[in-house]
């Protein structure tokens, strides 16, 4: 990157920050939270933590842990740098510890649980994954006796990370019978529904766990790149997505 563009780039994030003279209400606190998630994911990691530090006392707490562990996990699964691994490994341990509230921790470490198994997954550790599966059977047990009217908006975040439990359930389960269960099925719909989103961060996530599924466990290439297509539109600063809307293959 050449001068020019980093000192471009420097004061796009000063400006935007500065045009929000206090994050009070809903709507600016979400403008805040895309803003950064844009930043990840057009792979600009460095301007995305910087902004994570400035609003981290302004944000909603919720919106600030979810970024800041999906920050740390794409830095990880593109550079799998022993530092990217520690920095994660922090993250996901000091994640569930920072919520006071019963009901949004359980969320949160529903959350928490979804990277890990992800990370287990990646490196290959099956068996890890596999028990950290009856953990999250257990939190969502627990979290079907709460009312979750409280969640509002984030709602649809929540519903997704189910659906996206019950597809790696059928990744990591011996007993399921994989695309072809009932659930997996259920889930992809899911992640269809959501995928048409309205909210930029919910239909982001949904476009590429359905590429993923598609690519590598439907075997359907062609939806799968239709997913990613979107998405390097979306994000024209990642290379990842531009690779896999080409039906390219590459190691992250």
């Amino acid at each position: 990157m050449n001068f020019r563009s980093t000192v471009t780039r420097f004061f796009t994030v000063v400006i935007f920050l500065i045009s929000i003279p206090q994050v009070g209400s809903a709507n600016e606190k979400d403008a805040v939270a895309q803003y950064i998630f844009t930043l990840i994911y057009n792979q600009q990691f460095t301007d995305a933590e910087k902004a994570l530090n400035l609003q981290s006392t302004q944000m909603e707490p919720f919106w600030h842990h979810v970024l800041n562990l999906d920050l740390n996990w794409w830095k990880y699964s593109l550079s799998r740098s022993n530092e990217d691994v520690r920095n994660l490994k922090k993250v996901l341990g000091d994640f569930h510890k920072t919520n006071e509230n019963r009901q949004e921790e359980q969320i949160d470490e529903l959350i928490r649980l979804s990277y890990q198994m992800r990370y287990e997954i990646k490196r290959y550790n099956l068996i890890g994954a596999y028990f950290l599966r009856s953990d999250v059977r257990d939190k969502i047990e627990v979290l079907k006796t709460y009312d979750l009217s409280f969640l509002g908006n984030r709602y649809q975040l929540f519903d997704l990370y189910l659906a996206l439990f019950d597809s790696f359930d059928g990744a990591i389960n011996p007993f399921s019978s994989g695309s072809k269960s009932a659930k997996f099925s259920k889930s992809v719909l899911t992640l269809e529904k959501y995928s048409l989103s309205d909210d930029l961060i919910v239909s982001t996530m949904a476009h590429y766990f359905l590429g993923r599924i598609y690519m590598k466990v439907e075997k359907q290439p062609e939806k799968g790149m239709g997913h990613f297509k979107i998405l390097a539109k979306r994000f024209p600063e990642n290379p990842l997505f531009k690779q896999l809307s080409q039906g390219l293959n590459p190691k992250f």
